[in-house]
């Protein structure tokens, strides 16, 4: 319906205004009584007063005559402007139609709740910034007490704001959220929370700490003291035990892009566990996706907001065939030391201690009769800690965990419940040969009515446009703008999407500026992007590996050559036999390798931070000749121990060098071990040594190769 008024826009946040038809109103409408007039009604129920009444609030200190002439006077003036019907008389009473009215601070009110960033983003200022209406003490007394309100709002309405920034990864936002709440609000402790903990998340300690100082000494004015909630997690923040738990190293992590979703999704729940009880979450995504970097910010989200113990583990794929090695790892990060362990039942100690033993020494053994009887004691377990403080258990890399342990893992949180701040964090990739069955079934039961409350999410590859993204905020070397979109799309074309890889390449331009020219001469004139390009991933990837071993001091060189010749996982007995050097100096420059970044420690054993890693070391920093006399001197080094996994890296050593009559039996030897210890996978290992070295016309060899192949499990 057409309507005989012009469009009104009321803008009460900061310093107030009005506008007619989308454009300023005029001098009329905006002097002091005539805005105040059009917003007290606007704000009034029904946006409508009687004139008594709005001669009390703007004219009280004139005679009533006279106030009632000044009161129409101004109706008059308005109405020239806004429209006769749009201030309209009923009886005594002055009337504001709502059609076409639009008001910053009701448009607030309506969206607080349903979307609180949207209302944060109306706060211009604060209600009413600098208006006052001299004369007209009601009036003010009015607009303070609803400034105070819109102030309480408002800062709630940043605060939501900024936890959703810092629930999808997005630190900085979270953090001017939190100032500007704090602006409104400076004594706002769920603002400071807020500021403090996206601070701690971004790695500014100090910032977060000066944030508590300062919201201190502003309560210490007014004779108070910060909550005790605030100064525990300012505590928490000082120490940094919530973060060194499971950060690999200290290299900064590059910008959050195109994860957002997965990362929001991942950081609710993390709040849901400490909030109402048991939550699993399991992520799932392509090598190089993040799934490492996620599964680490979920845990260090909910040790910082809850001060919880904290177990990680990061299997690799030779422990698939070690029962229990997964849970003992879990048990070896303290959990039967931590504060609550005594409350548990000491039958399940009991049996926790047979899988466990260095974990619980001097405790009575009880073997569990199965898988739900030592579920059911990891479950004891966890509720005796989580009634004392919270709890997360986290595996990474979870397809290469034994079956046993995601069994117990998976059958504890289900028996947990009664609101236990508790989190199991899983990490794995969506396809994997040989998928454990363990895993498989807690993956269905993740998230289904009546198994594991949680949430499965995905980190999949980058789009074009979000590796675009990525390469402008990580490629300040690179300034003209052609180079910076010809070198988005190079490492899109090369990566797929990838983020390691993105991040590779990226860290390997900025570290090496040899490169740089390199990078961006593609195409070449004439040569379609489809066709051979100069440089690939792994060559890019390779050389920023070997301009961080560049780095390195002799002795460290020589420890990470020995260690390459073996698994992934660092064998500190057996470089110390390859190198001649102490296992206390071998134990000084692992830490020195970690601060590097080529290496990690995952509360048990040094590994390679990648397999990329060992394959250049190997590769670049050792000759053929070098590789071949190191990996025989390792086999013999290895011939008096008689663990499976010494008998399977001697059998691969040596079916690399030799002789082949030896090499083969020693691989056949360890693939009868591996079955008759249940192994099947370190079965294969062995089997596909024997392969590589049985003699072309070596039927008898065949045969046996054969009769063990059948024995593997179908």
């Amino acid at each position: 319906m057409q309507t005989s008024f012009p469009r009104l826009e009321l803008y009460c946040f900061g310093v107030p205004t009005a506008h007619l038809d989308g454009g300023p109103a005029p001098p009329e409408v905006l002097r002091r009584k005539h805005l105040a007039l059009l917003v007290y009604l606007a704000l009034s129920p029904d946006r409508r007063r009687t004139r008594a009444h709005l001669v009390g609030v703007l004219w009280p200190e004139t005679g009533e005559a006279q106030a009632r002439h000044s009161l129409n006077e101004a109706i008059r003036r308005l109405r020239a402007h806004v429209g006769e019907t749009r201030l309209a008389s009923d009886g005594d009473a002055i009337v504001l139609c709502e059609e076409g009215l639009e008001v910053d601070v009701l448009r607030f009110d309506a969206l607080q709740e349903r979307s609180p960033a949207d209302a944060a983003r109306l706060v211009r200022g604060d209600f009413l910034e600098g208006f006052g209406v001299e004369g007209a003490p009601a009036f003010e007394e009015w607009a303070a007490q609803e400034g105070e309100r819109y102030r309480a709002r408002a800062a709630a309405a940043f605060v939501a704001m900024g936890e959703a920034a810092l629930a999808g990864g997005r630190e900085s936002g979270a953090i001017d959220a939190a100032r500007r709440a704090l602006a409104l609000q400076p004594f706002a402790e769920p603002a400071a929370r807020l500021l403090m903990r996206a601070c701690a998340l971004s790695g500014d300690t100090a910032g977060a700490l000066a944030a508590f100082h300062e919201l201190a000494t502003r309560v210490a004015e007014l004779g108070e003291q910060p909550g005790r909630e605030l100064a525990t997690l300012a505590e928490r923040i000082r120490g940094q035990r919530w973060r060194g738990a499971v950060r690999p190293h200290a290299e900064p992590e590059p910008a959050l892009v195109g994860q957002e979703r997965a990362h929001r999704e991942a950081f609710t729940l993390v709040a849901e566990a400490l909030r109402r009880g048991p939550q699993t979450l399991l992520i799932t995504g392509d090598p190089g996706t993040g799934k490492t970097r996620l599964l680490t910010e979920c845990v260090e989200r909910f040790a910082l907001g809850g001060g919880a113990v904290v177990a990680v583990a990061t299997p690799l794929e030779s422990d698939r065939d070690a029962p229990w090695s997964t849970l003992r790892t879990l048990l070896r990060s303290g959990l039967p030391r931590a504060p609550g362990s005594a409350a548990a039942d000491p039958g399940a100690l009991a049996v926790l201690a047979t899988l466990a033993p260095q974990s619980l020494p001097g405790f009575a053994t009880r073997v569990p009769a199965d898988h739900a009887e030592a579920a059911a004691a990891l479950a004891s377990l966890l509720r005796a800690l989580a009634e004392e403080q919270p709890v997360a258990l986290a595996v990474d890399e979870a397809h290469c965990a034994d079956g046993a342990s995601i069994e117990a893992l998976g059958g504890a949180m289900m028996q947990l419940g009664g609101g236990l701040p508790l989190l199991l964090v899983l990490s794995a990739r969506p396809t994997f040969e040989e998928p454990s069955r363990a895993l498989l079934r807690l993956q269905g039961d993740v998230g289904r009515v009546g198994g594991l409350p949680g949430q499965a999410v995905k980190l999949e590859a980058l789009t074009t446009g979000e590796t675009r993204e990525l390469v402008l905020k990580s490629s300040a070397w690179c300034v003209n703008q052609e180079d910076r979109d010809r070198l988005a799309r190079r490492i899109f074309f090369e990566t797929s999407g990838n983020p390691f890889l993105i991040v590779t390449m990226l860290r390997g331009l900025e570290k090496a500026a040899v490169l740089r020219a390199e990078a961006l001469a593609w195409p070449r004139p004439g040569v379609t992007i489809e066709q051979p390009l100069p440089m690939s991933v792994p060559s890019l990837a390779r050389r920023a590996v070997m301009a961080r071993l560049a780095e390195l001091d002799g002795a460290s060189l020589q420890v990470l050559r020995a260690a390459s010749i073996g698994a992934l996982a660092v064998d500190a007995e057996l470089v110390a036999a390859l190198t001649g050097l102490t296992p206390e100096r071998i134990e000084q420059i692992l830490g020195v390798l970690e601060r590097h970044g080529l290496l990690v420690f995952d509360g048990e054993r040094y590994r390679f931070a990648a397999p990329l890693i060992a394959e250049v070391v190997r590769g670049e920093r050792l000759l053929p000749g070098e590789r071949r006399a190191l990996r025989a001197r390792a086999a013999a080094a290895l011939a008096s121990r008689p663990d499976l996994e010494s008998r399977l890296l001697r059998a691969e050593l040596m079916a690399r060098t030799g002789p082949a009559a030896a090499a083969f039996a020693e691989a056949v030897a360890a693939a009868q071990a591996a079955l008759a210890e249940s192994a099947p996978r370190a079965a294969r290992r062995a089997l596909a040594a024997a392969e590589r070295v049985l003699e072309p016309g070596d039927e008898q060899g065949r045969r046996a190769l054969a009769e063990l192949r059948a024995r593997l499990p179908a």
